[in-house]
């Protein structure tokens, strides 16, 4: 006996190929969730990117509800939808537009102090900053310039320089790079250094002119206190020559150059003679 012959064209004609209904459900920061109707003859749904972010298929199978996680907060997400019967029949797609909501703006630490300080280094302690999204991180900055960026406290600057009053800032910032405004801290870093005598000591036949190589000092603030032998002290300067006048022919004089920092740490004395030492007083 012979099977009954179907035509399966005949079938799929009763197949409702306009849109599909559908509904935004929710709109998260990072979740957009959808639903649509389940439609007699559909067997497999298919929702895809409408605007290359991220592209492609994003769902496929045969429920009628589906949440896309992971998304930027704040984007709008274009998707077409349309669902196929058995025998490849195909609804006619739908456009859907859905978008993030705005994020909040992290929050910095309220407490941000040094601690452990040295004159080689310092650390710091914090509390939690606040994100709206994920976990936080935090960027320390000293003196505008970015040291590093800790998911945790504590953290501990190797490299202060001595003698100077450091401007720490925090920032708190998300999983998407949103910062917090910076919650700051100056932080005076101990002088405890002398400077680096002056070098290359020198006069010239202007009258006389004293002039010397800069010494260096990690404050860079450094003050030459110059003399006509110990206990005479001619002057001070912070450039890197003094002229001497009322000096008398026929006389050798000794001068000596001192550098010395804000805190008192002084150098070395370095010392010349004038005339130098080998060259005859008597004028001809």
């Amino acid at each position: 006996m012979n099977k009954p012959c179907f035509d399966e064209s005949v079938l799929s004609l009763d197949f409702d190929e306009s849109h599909l209904s559908y509904k935004v459900e929710y709109e998260s920061r990072n979740t957009i969730g959808l639903s649509w109707e389940k439609r007699e003859g559909v067997v497999k749904y298919l929702l895809t990117s409408a605007n290359g972010n991220p592209g492609g298929t994003v769902y496929e199978g045969p429920d009628t509800a589906f949440t896309h996680s992971s998304l930027k907060s704040n984007t709008e997400y274009s998707y077409f939808l349309s669902g196929e019967s058995a025998g490849g029949k195909s609804t006619k797609p739908i456009l859907i537009h859905a978008r993030t909501a705005v994020r909040e703006v992290p929050v910095a630490p309220t407490f941000f102090e040094a601690f452990g300080q040295t004159p080689t280094e310092v650390s710091f302690y914090w509390d939690a900053g606040v994100v709206d999204g994920g976990q936080p991180g935090y960027e320390i900055r000293r003196d505008g310039v970015l040291l590093d960026t800790p998911s945790r406290p504590p953290y501990t600057d190797k490299n202060p320089q001595q003698g100077k009053d450091h401007v720490y800032c925090i920032r708190t910032f998300d999983d998407e790079f949103y910062f917090s405004e910076p919650h700051c801290i100056t932080v005076p870093i101990k002088d405890e250094t002398a400077p680096t005598a002056p070098t290359n000591l020198r006069t010239s036949n202007l009258g006389l002119i004293l002039s010397w190589e800069e010494s260096y000092d990690s404050s860079g603030d450094i003050t030459y206190t110059i003399d006509q032998g110990q206990g005479t002290q001619l002057g001070t300067t912070k450039e890197t020559e003094f002229a001497i006048t009322g000096l008398q022919p026929g006389q050798r004089y000794e001068f000596g150059v001192t550098a010395s920092d804000k805190t008192g740490h002084k150098s070395e004395r370095v010392t010349i003679q004038y005339p130098a030492l080998g060259v005859s007083l008597q004028r001809k």
